[in-house]
């Protein structure tokens, strides 16, 4: 694919501005400038352009400096440049969110899925949350859906997820060409760190590991049986760590052994029972913990954060963690690890596939990477936000 490198550069440097004014909401056009080493007068076109286009708007004065002279005028994006759909997709259940672009919700729902098939599992939840995106009268900037499986997020593909028996399927040629806004897909422990990405996205968190722990029932398509489902996300230098084959992250105990119907050691009656036998759900928090001991001594995280069902029986977690879980603390401890809970619980996955979208829109495209459907082009952000 052929790069025009005049475009590139101002999409870059669009994007520097956009995403400066965003992690730091009230910072003046000076030190915009200072910080992103830029002449002032660049950082001016770019921000007249910005607010023509109702992407950022000029806020309150700020306080004269020690030298005198004028007021910085303060720069915010605008809360109601565009609204994300963040969807999470399982075989039997959906969770969407509708976020203005801080990452605030203004709609949460979920409901069950009538289609099992992906595609049509997709479209029927994007036509459920039509009218409440409308009802929000601010206008759709994109789509992100995350899903479990191994998922090319640079190519819309989902390379392997055997809840959806699906295997190589190019979603974004077949399902996501087909929508007005920019598609994306993710992976569902990955959208939990895109969600912690943009939560602390003006902080100097750079390494850190995310653990999505959620409840699956029986499904009939593929005859997996009842038990917790366990996947990873691993941020280095701030950036999402895919691996050459996307599947980074694939989680396995330590316990497990070739025929085990799970991710676990656990035989399928524990499983079954796991969500009402206090016993059993602390047999298998122990075991996950004691697979991930290793992963964090290794990976010399700066934190480990916890999402989905798992949160739902937090304190529970923690006296497992605090009274039986000495050689992961000790861990912990030695290489300053903190462990956190999300606050999102069921909602994490969907949240952090919109925040996926947002951290595309807000981030520095790199010349290096020469596939373009992560790519968004902000004269196409700019059409979509006076589109109103």
């Amino acid at each position: 694919m052929r790069i025009n490198n005049n475009n590139f550069q101002r999409n870059a440097n669009i994007s520097m501005v956009a995403q400066t004014i965003w992690r730091k909401p009230g910072i003046s056009r000076i030190e915009i400038a200072r910080e992103l080493k830029l002449y002032r007068s660049t950082v001016t076109n770019i921000i007249q352009t910005l607010i023509d286009a109702q992407v950022v708007y000029e806020a309150e004065e700020g306080e004269v400096t020690s030298q005198g002279g004028r007021r910085p005028i303060l720069l915010r994006i605008n809360e109601r440049m565009g609204c994300v759909l963040g969807l999470e997709l399982q075989v039997d259940r959906f969770r969407a969110v509708v976020v203005d672009v801080y990452g605030t919700t203004l709609h949460q729902i979920e409901g069950p899925v009538q289609n099992k098939d992906f595609p049509l599992a997709f479209s029927e939840v994007v036509e459920r949350m039509r009218p409440i995106v409308e009802s929000t009268r601010i206008p759709l900037l994109g789509i992100c859906v995350g899903l479990p499986g191994i998922v090319n997020p640079d190519e819309c593909i989902i390379l392997k997820s055997d809840p959806f028996n699906l295997e190589n399927y190019h979603f974004g040629k077949e399902i996501g060409c087909t929508y007005p806004v920019p598609i994306f897909i993710e992976n569902d422990a990955n959208c939990c760190a895109w969600e912690a990405l943009a939560r602390y996205r003006d902080t100097p968190l750079q390494d850190f590991l995310c653990v999505l722990v959620e409840h699956h029932g029986y499904n009939t398509a593929t005859g997996l049986g009842p038990g917790m489902g366990v996947g990873m996300a691993l941020v280095l230098g701030g950036k999402l760590h895919y691996g050459k084959r996307y599947a980074a992250g694939e989680f396995t105990s330590v316990l497990w052994r070739p025929g085990d119907g799970s991710q676990f050691g656990m035989n399928f009656q524990e499983m079954a029972l796991i969500q009402q036998d206090n016993e059993i759900y602390k047999t298998f928090i122990i075991e996950l913990f004691e697979s991930l001991k290793p992963v964090v001594s290794v990976f010399d995280p700066e934190a480990m954060f916890l999402h989905g069902d798992i949160c739902t029986r937090q304190d529970l977690v923690q006296t497992v963690y605090d009274e039986q879980l000495d050689g992961l603390k000790k861990v912990m401890d030695r290489v300053d690890c903190r462990l956190e809970f999300s606050s999102g619980g069921r909602m994490d996955v969907a949240h952090g596939a919109a925040s996926m979208f947002l951290g595309k829109l807000f981030s520095v495209p790199e010349l290096s990477d020469v596939r373009g459907y992560n790519r968004i082009d902000w004269d196409e952000v700019f059409a979509l936000v006076t589109k109103r």
